[in-house]
């Protein structure tokens, strides 16, 4: 039974050898036509695992963990396939999606529309080398969803995807059904994602890179793979220096095995008194409790520190094919889309709108200065009377005068605008006092000021939202609705008017002079690389259509 293990383990480690050299090889070929992607290529270590997945490759944005005989397979189906397989892998973590956790809701989903994007980037970097027979149907279906979602952006591809894979059994949706969510997955999917942090985020998951006992199983195929490993090893020169690093880590394993035995045995020692009792583990339990909290608090770190560096690495490649695009021409324009969207500054819009805020003094009730064990004691001395300090007055942030233009021009959707002014007045709401003396103004413009409804408590805005409805439709200019609030300041309507937000999509006039206020323009990100330029006195913020539904704010006050 030892011989069978010891052959066993033989043929792994002579197949594994043979794959990591497969590996370096792609490593190189694509450093030879991609240069800009040399600090990604050669970022992660290679891990060979024991594994029964679908596809050879996968990552935990630290290590690249690889199935010996199926990275073999590949090679001998093609070797262009197998750049692909390694291209595809590393672009995952160029556009940091094992990092991503803002659509867990739907795992499947969130991982095709990954996939799917990434196999576009690398259908059009790989138009002239490392082809693959299967990238004309991939086309296909990347023309249908283009003009389905219209800019290929992760989040849209997400959310159709998901309501694709939610509808009933025979529905379709904008003519998809399930079936074509088999096919894409066929199609756009090469490497297994169990292991990316955003998926292993909560407890007793498995972790990546998890190395499975051999069973009698799999022999039948490893026969046949290391067969395949034997003929590549007779016909290649591709052994290399490596194969001492993996014998050593093969001895070292088994070393480490005779290690762990003893220090147990000692373990066992230490743990009994003379007399041979036990003793008492009480203590230790709880100290097992917080260790294993600052294990996982560890591993939260280390996650946190190389989805930075992917970043820094991103942001470095981006920088430079925009240094030399003409010399990259086509093949690169859609990775430096992605990249443009996955490093596109994100901004937490309730921390933003809260900048709006002003401290003023309210006459209310301090409860850092309230006594009330003066008050008790009043009503304790003399039964009906308590004893009450003078009311004192308390600084709050607030917002008082505020003013939201929404742009309906025809480029800007009725829908978004509801669900913007119905986040950031949720965002408004959560500062003290809001229902008392606050004046928001909701204006509407195209070319022209088309309506002004004016807010002064939660009630308005609930009725102001069921009777919502865009008016205009015209062209976009900026400049009547800074002439219009003037004029409101004028009339003293906006005695106190802190900040002025403009929900728009960038295309217009813009007033020549500073207003005596904060303006912010809020774009929406439609996955243009180049979004419009904003006048120097006034903020740029940039959402998504889904970053609107993930404003962080508290439940609305008036559902």
């Amino acid at each position: 039974m030892a011989q069978i293990t010891d052959e066993k383990t033989e043929r792994f480690n002579r197949a594994a050898r043979l794959a990591t050299d497969i590996i370096e090889e792609c490593r190189v070929q694509l450093m030879l036509k991609f240069r800009f992607l040399d600090l990604a290529l050669w970022r992660m270590e290679l891990v060979p695992v024991h594994s029964r997945a679908r596809y050879p490759l996968s990552t935990d944005g630290t290590n690249i963990y690889f199935e010996p005989y199926s990275v073999l397979a590949r090679f001998e189906e093609s070797f262009d396939e197998a750049v692909r397989d390694y291209l595809h892998l590393i672009l995952h973590c160029i556009f940091r999606h094992p990092y991503n956790r803002d659509h867990l809701g739907n795992r499947e989903a969130w991982s095709l529309a990954c996939d799917v994007i990434v196999e576009s980037v690398a259908m059009e970097m790989c138009a002239t080398r490392f082809t693959s027979e299967q990238d004309a149907d991939r086309e296909q279906y990347l023309s249908q969803i283009k003009q389905t979602i219209g800019a290929f952006m992760p989040a849209k591809l997400y959310h159709l995807l998901d309501r694709i894979m939610k509808n009933p059994e025979g529905a379709t949706y904008f003519n998809y059904s399930k079936s074509n969510i088999v096919e894409m997955q066929a199609l756009f999917e090469r490497d297994n994602h169990e292991s990316w942090p955003a998926f292993n985020d909560s407890e007793g998951e498995e972790k990546p890179g998890d190395i499975e006992e051999i069973g009698e199983e799999d022999e039948s195929a490893e026969e046949s793979a290391d067969t395949n490993a034997q003929d590549l090893q007779a016909t290649s020169d591709m052994e290399s220096s490596q194969t001492d690093t993996s014998d050593q880590k093969v001895e070292g394993n088994d070393d480490g095995d005779d290690e762990q035995a003893s220090e147990d045995d000692e373990g066992e020692d230490a743990s009994s008194n003379a007399d041979g009792s036990s003793l008492d583990t009480s203590n230790d339990e709880l100290e097992g409790s917080s260790s294993e909290d600052d294990a996982d608090e560890q591993v939260n770190d280390e996650t946190a520190h190389e989805e930075k560096e992917w970043e820094e690495i991103s942001r470095q490649i981006e920088m430079n094919l925009e240094t030399f695009s003409k010399e990259w021409g086509d093949e690169a324009r859609d990775l430096i889309s992605s990249l443009a969207i996955a490093n596109r500054k994100t901004y937490d819009y309730s921390d933003f709108l809260r900048r709006f805020a002003t401290v003023s003094e309210d006459m209310r009730i301090n409860d850092d200065e309230f006594d009330y064990i003066f008050y008790t004691y009043g009503m304790k001395l003399y039964g009906n009377m308590p004893l009450v300090e003078p009311l004192e007055y308390k600084e709050t942030k607030r917002v008082r005068d505020f003013v939201i233009a929404i742009d309906t021009s025809e480029s800007v959707s009725g829908n978004l605008c509801k669900r913007f002014i119905e986040h950031t007045f949720d965002i408004l709401m959560q500062s003290e006092g809001f229902g008392s003396k606050v004046n928001i103004h909701i204006i509407q413009c195209d070319a022209k000021v088309q309506s002004d409804t004016k807010i002064s408590n939660p009630e308005q805005l609930k009725d102001y939202l069921a009777n919502f409805y865009v008016r205009g439709f015209g062209g976009t200019d900026f400049r009547p609705v800074f002439d219009y609030v003037s004029d409101l300041q004028d009339r003293g309507e906006l005695e106190d008017l802190q900040g002025l937000l403009y929900f728009t999509d960038g295309l217009g006039y813009y007033p020549d002079k500073m207003p005596p206020y904060d303006v912010a323009f809020v774009f929406i990100d439609n996955g243009e690389t180049h979004l419009p330029s904003v006048p120097p006195w006034a903020m740029r913020v940039v959402i998504d259509e889904d970053g609107i539904n993930r404003f962080k704010s508290a439940e609305r006050a008036h559902s």
